[in-house]
Order: C-alpha cells, then structure tokens, then sequence
C-alpha cells in the first residue's frame, strides 16, 4: 500500500560551505521521488500525535487508523479522496496538521537517522525547570510558539522541526513556510526557538506539504527549507545533559502512553508535580507539590507491579507488554491484490524496560543515568513495511505494528 510523493529541498536556503550546517548528502538532488508506505505514515502519525505528557484518556493512538485510512485516494501518488477533500473546514485543518507532521517526519527519519524525538513545547519545559531557568511560555501560534518537535539522530546530534501542512493550493504552502522578514513570519519564525551549542546542533529545517486531492491537475508535493536560525532559547553545553534527559523522557512516556500504562507515562514525563515544568516551591504550595507527587508515585507503581494485565507478545526474540486491538473497517480495503477487513495494532514495551522503571518510576535524577533501559532507546527509531502492515520500533525498547486481516 505505497503512494509516491514528490520532494523538494530547496538547497540554496543552507549556508554557503564552509557555515553550518551543511546541506545533508542524504537529501540528495531535488527533486526526488518518493514512495511512502500509507500503513507506516498512519504508524508515525498516531506516534506523534500521541502526547509525551498529559492528563486524562488519548484517543491519538488509534484515531490516525479509525479516521485516516480510507481517507488516501487509489491514485498511484498520495492525494486524498473527494469525500475527505470536501470535509468540514475544521476537520480539513485537522487532516491537513497530522499528515503535515506524519509525512515529513517519516522522511527525515531515514534521511537523518533519527534515534529519539520530543515535542517542542515539552522539550523547553523540562529543560527550563531542570536548570532552574525561568522561561517565556511558548505560544500556540505564531512567532513565539516553540517548533513542533527536536530530535537526536544516533550520533547524538540535536535537529529542530517545523511542520505545514495544508490542502488549499502550493502557493498557501509557500505562505505557511513564510519569510526570513524581517519579521521572520510562518515556520520560518516558530522554528527558531531553539539553538543548541556547536558541536550539537544539526539541521533546523521547515517543512510545507501540500496534499492534493483526486482527480486534480494539482499533486501532492513536500517542500523543505533550512533558513538562518536564531537564539530565543538556548541550551548551553553544561545544559546538554539535560538536554538528553527532556528527550529520554519525552520518549519514554509517550511510548508508554501508547502501550496503555497512563500513570507511568505522566510520572515520568512530569516528575516533579503535575506540570513537566513544575519545580519545589515553599509554603502550601509546595506541600501540594509533595502531596501530588507521591500520589503520583503510588499509582504509577501499583500499574507497573500489575503489568502482566496488559497484552503479552514477542517480537524479534524481545517480550513485551501492551495493548492490542482489532478494528474492523467500515469497507475494505486493499493491499495491492489483497483485500482486508480489519485491522490489529499493537503497542508494546520491553519488559526489561518494565523493569527497570519500576524501581525508579518517578526519579528526578538524570533519567538516562538512573535507568539504564532508557539508553536502549538510543539506537534508534526505525519504520519498515511489507504487503501484510508495518512496524514502527524504538531500540529494543517499543514497538508499534499494523497487521491488515482478511
């Protein structure tokens, strides 16, 4: 079930050699034909969607499977079907934000190696109340919200990320993407939150996918950009250690959110109080913070001592424990000559993972040093399909795999 999809990089928006950073061998020339499996897009979709911390039940895992599927045409390229096309206006938003972050991300994946990857707003939280910094809360929109995600390939070099996406027409592309100003507007401005030291800092791109629907003269294209960076938050060389902290942990409850152990997820994305950025105080206020945090600690203890409930399954001679569900599609689909009527997805964590957290599910320490499990993460996330779904796995650590059923 592959869809081809053209990409663009414009190259000229990279530094002149020898300024960093330098434009990636692996992008190659543009522009490039690319064929995307629609299981592991759906796959990195519900992934990303699926936040590192909050509060109360996600239905991000599964929606990317119940809504998305039979939204991509029979088109050899990636467009979406009439139905999906002429949706709400908000819904269309919402479709046109998923998939903007799913496709690029799924590209850069294999195009940078990356290993681990956080949301931005996240990310600066922790951070901010890991050195005891006092920082501007991101905004939601526009030139003061943080970038969408930071990520760690597996030469432990730092990328920042800012994702469009849209079915209005390229030129609405182009506006989305934005100008260098000054005042820097659109992605271009979001994604320049965040600098890290040299010797650390990787690409800082800007991605703009415009989705075409069927039938349509217009395709489908992915368009990249690299534009001048700026220093809004910087996170100095002592800082980077906490750098790799706010990363393990995004991760690492995000992962664990998806294979159903909620409690876990929340304590170890947000170890200090309620918030990720939540930090001691005095009075009452930090007698509440305390209360917080060993309910906290309680809860995501009893889930992790009662784990064996979750669903047990191995992969690749790895045991894990999670979730697993079939859902049966409201018309079938197919996968080049195959016919499905249902599909099963399952998400897991190692059971080494398992236990190592358990001993420590709320420790504020340097996570990656605390639990030795968390540096098994390091190794990677890697996406592969094949005619029966795809698998999408973080080290030996989680996966999430799609199988397509008769």
């Amino acid at each position: 079930m592959e869809r081809g999809l053209r990409v663009t990089v414009d190259r000229s928006t990279w530094p002149t050699p020898p300024a960093l950073p330098a434009y990636p061998p692996a992008f190659g020339t543009s522009p490039t034909e690319w064929d995307l499996s629609i299981p592991a897009l759906l796959l990195t979709i519900g992934y990303l969607t699926t936040p590192s911390y909050a509060s109360g039940v996600s239905l991000s895992e599964f929606w990317a499977w119940v809504r998305y599927l039979h939204a991509v045409a029979e088109d050899p390229d990636l467009r979406l079907t009439k139905a999906f096309f002429e949706l709400d206006p908000h819904q269309k938003t919402i479709l046109s934000d998923d998939f903007g972050m799913g496709v690029p991300i799924y590209w850069l994946m294999g195009k940078l190696n990356i290993a681990t990857i956080a949301d931005g707003r996240y990310f600066i939280d922790r951070i901010a109340a890991s050195v005891g910094a006092v920082s501007a809360k991101p905004k939601k929109r526009g030139p003061g919200k943080s970038p969408d995600f930071v990520a760690r390939d597996v030469n432990g070099i730092w990328h920042i990320i800012e994702c469009k996406g849209t079915q209005t027409s390229g030129g609405y592309r182009e506006a989305q993407l934005g100008s260098s100003g000054p005042p820097a507007t659109g992605a271009i401005a979001q994604k320049r939150t965040i600098q890290f030291p040299p010797g650390h800092s990787g690409q800082r791109l800007a991605s703009g996918l415009y989705i075409g629907v069927e039938g349509s003269a217009h395709a489908s294209g992915l368009h990249i950009i690299d534009p001048p960076a700026a220093d809004d938050f910087k996170v100095t060389e002592d800082q980077m250690v906490f750098a790799d902290d706010a990363i393990a942990r995004a991760v690492g409850a995000r992962s664990l959110r998806l294979a159903g152990f909620p409690e876990a997820s929340s304590a170890l994305s947000a170890p200090t109080g309620r918030y990720p950025n939540s930090r001691p105080s005095q009075g009452r206020q930090e007698e509440m913070r305390r209360e917080t945090v060993a309910a906290k600690r309680a809860r995501a203890e009893e889930e992790l001592r009662t784990r064996s409930d979750r669903e047990r399954f191995s992969s690749r001679g790895e045991i894990y424990r999670g979730r697993k569900a079939e859902i049966a599609l409201p018309a079938p689909v197919w996968i080049g000559r195959r016919s499905a009527s249902s599909i099963i997805v399952r998400y897991g964590m190692g059971v080494k993972f398992l236990d190592e957290l358990r001993g420590r599910p709320l420790s504020d320490d340097l996570i990656q040093e605390a639990i030795p499990a968390f540096r098994d993460l390091q190794p990677g996330t890697t996406l592969d399909s094949d005619a029966r779904g795809a698998r999408l796995r973080i080290g030996q650590s989680f996966i999430a795999d799609i199988d397509f059923r008769r």
